[in-house]
């Protein structure tokens, strides 16, 4: 019997055990190391007749591979089925392309949620406290005449939640514990039923019943103390964030954001936290990764952190693992655990 290729862009961090089960089933063939021999790796495949079923993205590939984009997907022979991508986010897939190639998308939600909260969290207390400040201070020889700026307490404040899924419903928890009063905004409420059932446990229910929906987002920018970000990037949400949204924010409050560079515009975001309209910022992620503005560096105002909101052992290895499971399912039984796309009617796979 004939076995499946499958392409592997970047390596496996962790999961070595997903993948040498993956490895005795099909044949697995790994990038180069850089886009331009990707593509003429994949030149000399079409050239050779080599067909791969399955691409598996890996985690931070985009840094040196790209994207996996409409150039990238035409260099492949026909038969490309499947794209595994390794991220809660599918933004380095050009989805748009891969649906209309009739090729299946996955990426690895659920499994990011708790590591990517505890960084929103670190980020947040980090900004309030002036953490980063801190010890900068002290590492750089700090005397009892350089005292650094007091901090602010996140108990009794508001936390605004733009985007409550499965990672904003981890940090709102963890901000009720803070003593927070945690408000969202999405498109539409998440429903609450009557009482605990089958469906909802005791815990969610109560959780449920402790978050209040808010009508509109500038409602949330205008009530907030924090407003915290954890919706996907796409058309409509990139510059979600921009001049008019941050004057709608109360003066002296704070923007927290772990989830696409590109939903804030960087320059209206200095130009806030230069007026002093906003106290201050703590990022994860940025609008041109991996470059990170100029002033958004020099400012002591803003917390920073380089895109590693699931770098722990424990996410990559799951999210790793997540992914090569929907190839070995994908390959075994033609479904799949978390798909991106759908391109039949009926909302099944063919």
């Amino acid at each position: 019997m004939t076995k499946e290729n499958i392409l592997f862009m970047g390596t496996v961090r962790h999961a070595k055990a997903q993948e040498a089960e993956l490895a005795a089933k099909y044949n697995i063939y790994y990038a180069g190391s850089t886009r331009e021999l990707l593509e003429e790796q994949l030149k000399n495949a079409k050239r050779q007749g080599l067909t791969f079923k399955a691409l598996y993205r890996g985690y931070a590939s985009h840094y040196t591979l790209g994207r996996v984009d409409g150039p990238l997907l035409g260099l492949f022979s026909p038969g490309l089925e499947l794209i595994s991508s390794v991220g809660a986010g599918y933004d380095f897939v050009d989805v748009v392309v891969a649906t209309r190639n009739k090729q299946w998308v996955t990426n690895t939600p659920g499994v990011v949620d708790d590591a990517t909260a505890d960084a929103t969290i670190l980020l947040m207390l980090s900004t309030l406290r002036r953490y980063y400040e801190i010890e900068y201070a002290m590492r750089n020889g700090l005397t009892p005449t350089q005292k650094p700026r007091i901090g602010r307490d996140p108990t009794n404040m508001t936390l605004g939640i733009v985007g409550l899924g499965g990672i904003g419903k981890a940090v709102a928890k963890r901000a009720l514990s803070l003593g927070m009063k945690v408000i969202y905004y999405n498109r539409r409420p998440i429903s609450i039923p009557s009482s605990p059932s089958e469906n909802t446990t005791e815990k969610e229910y109560s959780f449920l019943r402790d978050v209040e929906y808010v009508a509109s987002l500038d409602q949330l920018l205008q009530t907030a103390d924090v407003v915290s970000i954890h919706v996907p990037l796409s058309p409509e949400t990139h510059h979600l964030f921009g001049k008019d949204q941050f004057l709608k924010m109360k003066q002296g409050s704070y923007l927290i954001n772990t989830s696409r560079g590109p939903v804030v515009d960087e320059e209206a975001l200095v130009q806030a936290l230069e007026s002093g309209h906003l106290a201050g910022a703590g990022l994860d992620v940025y609008e041109n990764e991996p470059k990170v503005h100029p002033k958004l560096l020099k400012n002591m105002n803003v917390a920073l952190m380089p895109h590693l909101g699931a770098f722990t052992i424990e996410t990559i290895t799951k999210m790793e693992t997540l992914s090569m499971k929907n190839i070995d399912l994908y390959f075994s039984t033609g479904s799949l655990l978390t798909p991106v796309n759908n391109f039949n009617k009926k909302g099944t796979l063919p």
